[in-house]
């Protein structure tokens, strides 16, 4: 096994040798990216994009480019230079972002590819927003609804566009304090947002009308547009967003001298700010509750809390903060008749604020000269494009060479490093001839021996016997499994494509759509059936090879996630992989990735839509223990020892009616036993459960 891991990893050397290829591109680009398929560049461009990973974007971006040019593909072009733009947009560099943007745009526009304009035209108006160019990001904001307008209002991805341009409308209004027209244009996007279920850009929208009902101090409709956010931030668990609204919920309570309640929603959105540790908003809701506890007469607590206030302004430099706390204080201490801290506090106030009117006006120069000074150095780059060129070219023909020469000795190496193992295996048969010979020897005094283990054999017989029964009980399942989960599919598939073909023209798209799906449904059954079969089967055959080799536990598990995210996403399951990267243990991939695969996909069926299943690791007696945990139906104690026994007969529907052949666990048994670890369970009905198993550590 070293030999053929060795020559293996020679070869595979010799070939990124010869044709180049990055090692950090082949690490981190998913399985799925095919070179060979140009319009592949759009696709993985936006996930590496969006994922972060702006150089991997770049390079894909640059190739796919390269290649529509090529290839005179006018289509991948185009959109490999909007996410180019958007490549500039996301690392800062908005000058550029915007003179791509603006280049594409005309030839969206001769593709016809409404979406595309449209997304070009929001990108166009933000960049503006920031420009703080508020009348020319209204124009491109309206010119993308106008088009929009145009559309089919029921097609879902015009109907998002729709969402979004309108979210950025009304974001510009609330900014310019124009919260009359806010009010106005709110309701159209909230019903859009409605009609395609779009719970988040739901929650932030209502979270602006109620901001805009409160600065026109429509109290009332504010509370209650606050609380129809928060209602929905807590449904989708999104603790963090539903802070900030909880946060002006307490600013309203305040307003309205309901000091507990603003009491209470200052604390929620503190505790929850704390958790994300998220430091303005924690420090804004300290402000808050020092406010509150300075109306009710509780001075005492009032200056700890703006104490701890402007410390933490001081650290994380929150210079408006900084100010409020500063004035808040400076009238607790006033009222209190400590004049001198009072007057101490308003010179503080008094400096700071100097400082940052200061500070704006140098910030104002700095980004002018900032601007020239970007100008000034592309036309040098400009310059030294040519030159570039010309060293590239020279550089590309000495990693030629050199790829050569390398290969060159790659090869020598391997043919050395075969005569090397040739040699020794002739020597190494000669010594096991040696040593056969010295076995046979042995083997006549072993047969003396023998005669005392008759006794011994009987007992294993009675042992074998009841192994047997099991067997056959075994068999008995496998058998019940083909003739009764195998059969009622194939009647389904058969009764339903007897249907379509002999009442084709009698039924309805919607009733031969309905079909279709039925016999696809029952199709992937059979499938996934005979697979669980399959692998079941080369286990009591002892048809699987035991491979291990070094792997690293956290690649594993992530790789079996990946394909289980269809599974976990339709369900809306939250799935937290909680194991940590540095753990590496000898194991067969094929066998560890099934057990990961089979225990995630378990839990994926028996827990409900909204639930959340989370993998750990812990090391106990210098073995790696995983556990698999979810909060879904749990298990009752008289089913839990049935669970890993083919022969049990146990199947439960998951919550979603999902089916399954009951192998599953069965297989995790068996490979778990190859690798000489343990597997049990813990759960109770109602409760979730928790699936370990353990591998000897590395």
């Amino acid at each position: 096994m070293a030999r053929k891991t060795g020559i293996a990893l020679l070869f595979i050397l010799l070939f990124y040798q010869l044709f180049g290829i990055s090692d950090s591109l082949l690490v981190q680009l998913p399985d799925s990216f095919n070179s060979g398929n140009p319009h592949h560049y759009i696709h993985f461009s936006s996930v590496m994009l969006n994922e972060g990973k702006y150089d991997i974007a770049k390079k894909l971006i640059d190739e796919g480019i390269a290649w529509g040019e090529q290839e005179h593909d006018q289509y991948l072009k185009t959109n490999l230079l909007y996410y180019l733009a958007d490549y500039y947009y996301f690392t800062q560099k908005y000058q550029k972002a915007m003179g791509i943007y603006k280049q594409v745009l005309p030839e969206f526009r001769s593709l016809t590819d409404t979406v595309m304009i449209a997304k070009t035209l929001n990108s166009i108006g933000l960049l503006y927003n920031f420009q703080h160019d508020k009348e020319n990001a209204l124009k491109y904001y309206l010119e993308e609804v106008e088009l929009l307008n145009n559309t089919d209002q029921e097609n879902k991805k015009y109907v998002l566009e729709r969402v979004v341009v309108f979210t950025n409308i009304l974001n510009l209004y609330s900014n310019e304090n124009q919260h009359e027209k806010v009010l106005q244009t709110a309701p159209q996007a909230i019903e859009l947002a409605k009609s395609i279920n779009d719970s988040l850009r739901l929650a932030s929208l209502y979270n602006t009308q109620a901001l805009a009902y409160k600065n026109l101090n429509q109290y009332e409709q504010s509370m209650q547009t606050f609380r129809k956010a928060a209602s929905i931030f807590s449904a989708i668990d999104d603790d963090f967003s539903k802070a900030f609204v909880e946060l002006n919920i307490g600013g309203l309570y305040e307003r309205s001298v309901r000091y507990d309640s603003a009491l209470f929603f200052y604390n929620n959105s503190f505790n929850m700010f704390k958790k994300h540790n998220y430091a303005y908003g924690f420090v804004y809701a300290l402000s808050g509750m020092a406010s509150v506890y300075d109306a009710i007469g509780r001075e005492d607590i009032a200056r700890g809390l703006y104490l701890k206030c402007i410390d933490s302004c001081n650290v994380y430099e929150f210079n408006q903060l900084l100010l409020e706390a500063y004035t808040g204080l400076a009238s607790l201490e006033y009222e209190q008749g400590n004049y001198k801290v009072a007057f101490d506090l308003e010179l503080k106030y008094v400096a700071l604020n100097d400082s940052l009117n200061n500070l704006e006006k140098e910030k104002q120069f700095v980004e002018l000269q900032t601007k020239y000074e970007t100008i000034q150095k592309e036309n040098e780059i400009n310059k030294l494009k040519s030159e570039n060129i010309v060293r590239l070219n020279e550089l590309k023909r000495n990693r030629l060479l050199k790829r050569v020469g390398f290969s060159l000795v790659i090869l020598m190496l391997i043919f050395f490093y075969i005569f090397y193992r040739l040699y020794s295996q002739k020597n190494k048969i000669n010594i096991e001839l040696t040593e056969k010979n010295n076995q046979i020897e042995l083997q006549n005094e072993q047969l003396k021996v023998m005669n005392q283990h008759v006794q011994q054999m009987n007992q294993q017989l009675k042992k074998s016997q009841l192994e047997l029964e099991k067997a056959n009980s075994a068999k008995n399942r496998f058998f019940s499994i083909l003739a009764h989960d195998l059969r009622n599919p194939f009647h389904n598939i058969l009764g339903e494509s007897y249907l379509l073909s002999h009442s084709y023209k009698k039924l309805s798209d919607e009733e031969r759509v309905d079909y279709a799906n039925d016999i696809y449904k029952s199709c992937d059954h059979v499938n996934k059936l005979l697979d669980n079969l399959l692998e079941w089967t080369r286990t009591q055959t002892k048809g699987i090879e035991f491979k291990p080799k070094m792997l690293n536990l956290r690649k594993v598990s992530e790789e079996s996630l990946a394909i289980l995210k269809g599974g976990y996403s339709s369900k809306f399951i939250v799935v937290e992989n909680k194991i940590v990267e540095n753990i590496n243990l000898k194991a067969d991939y094929s066998m560890l990735e099934a057990i990961f695969r089979n225990l995630i996909n378990n839990s994926i069926k028996f827990t409900p839509v909204g639930g959340q299943i989370s993998l750990t690791t812990s090391v106990v007696d210098h073995s790696i223990v995983v556990c698999v945990e979810d909060n879904g139906v749990g298990i009752e104690k008289s089913d839990i020892d049935k669970l890993f026994h083919i022969d049990s007969n146990l199947k439960t529907r998951g919550t979603n009616n999902e089916t399954g052949s009951g192998l599953g666990l069965v297989i995790c048994m068996e490979f778990v036993k190859c690798h000489k670890g343990k597997i049990w369970v813990e759960s109770s009905p109602g409760k979730g459960s928790k699936f370990y198993f353990s591998l000897p550590g590395a």
